[in-house]
Parts: C-alpha cells; sequence; structure tokens
C-alpha cells in the first residue's frame, strides 16, 4: 500500500510504473437513477499527442499541465443500459480537481471522502469513459 495515499500496493505500482493511465472506483450515488464513479488519472502516463488531441476528454485537456487529475461523475443508468460508447459528455455533476504531488492528492481524498483502498483497474469497476 502507497502510506501516505492509502492506495493498494499493486494497483499505485501500475500508475508508478506506467502500466495504467488511470484507476477508478465506482462509489455510491445520491440518485438511485445514476451510477458515480471517481478516477485517478496519471496524466504523466498519457502521451502529450493525446492530451493535446481534439478528441481528448475536456477534463484532460484542462489538466495537462498537471501530474494528476481526479475525477468525480455521474452518468443516468438509462444512458448506460442503452449506449456502448459513452464518453464524458454523457457525465453528470463533473468534477476534475488537480495535483502536482501525492500530498495534494492525499489532501483532496479527505477533503472529499474518497477511500483511496477502493481504486482498482477501471476494467473491475465498469468504468465507463
Amino acid at each position: 500500500m502507497n502510506i501516505k495515499l492509502g492506495i493498494p500496493a499493486k494497483i499505485w505500482n501500475g500508475i508508478e510504473f506506467s502500466n495504467y493511465a488511470k484507476i477508478a472506483q465506482e462509489v455510491l450515488s445520491n440518485s438511485s437513477d445514476m451510477r458515480r464513479w471517481i478516477a485517478l488519472y496519471a496524466l504523466f502516463n498519457i502521451s502529450d499527442e493525446i492530451k493535446n488531441s481534439v478528441d481528448t476528454y475536456g477534463f484532460i485537456t484542462e489538466s495537462k499541465d498537471f501530474k494528476y487529475c481526479v475525477v468525480d461523475f455521474e452518468i443516468p443508468k438509462k444512458e448506460i443500459e442503452f449506449n456502448d460508447g459513452l464518453d464524458s459528455d454523457n457525465a453528470v455533476n463533473l468534477k476534475c480537481l488537480t495535483a502536482n504531488t501525492e500530498e495534494e492528492l492525499s489532501l483532496i481524498f479527505k477533503q472529499e471522502g474518497i477511500n483511496p483502498a477502493l481504486f482498482v483497474p477501471p476494467w473491475r469497476c465498469d468504468y465507463p469513459i
């Protein structure tokens, strides 16, 4: 486990050694009609070509000068059920928080009530975007 952050070591190593550009967790939504995810993007693992592309998610383009981006959003369940190709345009209540250090990330996790021990690779939590 990354002692400072509380992210399981196996997951954090995926970020540190460039295996993962993002990790995520599904969390409880305030609405029964929505599903909610929190993701941590390791922007240093995303190529500049992708970060600067017009096809890249707005929150990545806007955060490109930072090392990390924490994204919190919801997607209506009906959109998930009937749509194979979701992207950030489908996100509701999108919040993007940026950080350059592990200390800043830790502060974000505390302020936002994020349990870092719950982060997994995106495919393990049905991360949609």
